[in-house]
């Protein structure tokens, strides 16, 4: 069941997570692989960066969603 508006639940987090991974980790470590770059702290940093930006925006989009997926509305009164 969809989360109600201002409220997120535990299928949000895990969402959100592997939105993270797919999306940022994958992408910024092939990006770094195929560049030939030396995974270190300076070059690892700005994906982990990335990662926690991607999982903050999913999360921060479905607290801002109601239950009936319209975005930026209150639950409707039934």
């Amino acid at each position: 069941m969809p989360s109600k508006y201002l409220r997120l639940n535990r299928r949000d987090f895990i969402r959100g997570l592997i939105v993270t991974v797919i999306c940022a980790f994958i992408t910024g470590f092939y990006q770094l692989i195929e560049t030939n770059c030396t995974l270190d702290w300076t070059t690892i940093k700005p994906v982990i960066i990335a990662a926690i930006g991607a999982g903050v925006s999913y999360l921060t989009k479905n607290l801002l969603t109601n239950s009936n997926g319209d975005f930026m509305s209150p639950e409707s009164e039934k």
